[in-house]
């Protein structure tokens, strides 16, 4: 598989219950796992339903497809076959962000709604170490220099190790140079006492002061 393959789009409303379902067994997998982050059945629960059919309304949620070369069987060239790969949702100003956020970033004088929040990153078993995070990563970079924020961030449960050092080290893939371009800063975790989890907290200064 190429990257050139690969598109981001923004989901369409009759595509809620694919994204549903890769959501859900992208918690199943977790689970067997133990990592206990998104409870199972959560998706499908109606109250989330309709707050994934507003997200997509709003456009904060987006596709990622790969289009399939295929061969005509004719010798004149290929066609090609679209299939979803996976899917990710971006958030300015959201609750949970808030909680995760606010206190921390208040203490260094920060405002943690100047920033694009990345959730919900999730690729179909078949696309994982395709290199396709960091395209995702550069795509959201991209929205928040059109937003006007200066920030990206991104968490995750702090007890998934491998993740938090992917963030760290290697999420951003290489420049045109092809040099490293490393991952993004980790900031102290915090506990959600909702939940009863801690989390991992990343961020990267897209846009300067």
């Amino acid at each position: 598989m190429k990257l050139q393959d690969f598109t981001i789009r923004n989901t369409h409303p009759e595509e809620v219950d694919e994204f549903i379902d890769i959501l859900e067994e992208a918690a199943e997998w977790l689970h067997s796992n133990n990592i206990k982050q998104w409870p199972l059945g959560m998706f499908r629960n109606p109250a989330s339903r309709a707050s994934m059919l507003t997200g997509i309304a709003n456009k904060q949620y987006y596709t990622i497809d790969y289009h399939l070369p295929l061969s005509s069987g004719t010798g004149t060239g290929t066609t090609t076959k679209t299939v979803i790969a996976g899917l990710f949702v971006t958030n300015y100003e959201d609750s949970f962000d808030e909680l995760l956020w606010n206190e921390y970033l208040a203490s260094q004088g920060k405002d943690w709604r100047d920033a694009l929040y990345l959730h919900r990153l999730v690729l179909k078993t078949p696309f994982k170490g395709c290199g396709l995070t960091p395209k995702i990563v550069e795509f959201v970079e991209g929205k928040v220099q059109e937003s006007g924020r200066h920030f990206l961030r991104l968490d995750c449960l702090a007890g998934n190790e491998r993740l938090r050092k992917f963030y760290r080290t290697k999420c951003r893939g290489v420049d045109g140079e092809g040099k490293e371009k490393g991952g993004l800063n980790e900031l102290p975790t915090v506990w959600n006492l909702e939940l009863g989890l801690e989390f991992a907290r990343f961020e990267l200064q897209v846009v300067p002061f």
